[in-house]
């Protein structure tokens, strides 16, 4: 089942540090599903992969809440699994298509460094 994914008003995607690149526009949160999120790519402040999304947790009432992201290892091997609020994720659509980019203020290692997610 697809749900459609929503954050909270106040923060939108935007995330802490409103990221910005060329040909894409922050996606709108009724315009998400979770199928465009999950197993998406999250990039750095610098444009640099830091992890991907694994799952998402929905509320009630279809709302993303809370994202699962994997840091580091190899085909699932060696990953380290943090939880962070869907909100301080900056979602980005292609202007003219369909391609996604998730961002995120932080670095690979201050992710490590996090305690360790086992939901």
């Amino acid at each position: 089942m697809t749900h459609i994914a929503e954050t909270p008003q106040k923060t939108g995607t935007g995330g802490a540090f409103g990221f910005v690149r060329n040909g894409y526009d922050r996606a709108e949160p009724h315009d998400l599903t979770t199928t465009d999120v999950e197993n998406a790519t999250i990039y750095g402040r610098n444009d640099e992969t830091i992890g991907t999304i694994s799952s998402l947790e929905i509320t009630s009432d279809g709302k993303i809440s809370d994202a699962v992201i994997e840091v580091g290892g190899f085909l699932g091997l060696g990953a380290h699994s943090v939880l962070l609020p869907f909100e301080q994720l900056t979602v980005l659509r292609e202007t003219d298509g369909s391609d996604l980019r998730v961002h995120l203020d932080t670095t690979k290692e201050k992710l490590k460094a996090m305690p360790q997610h086992t939901g």
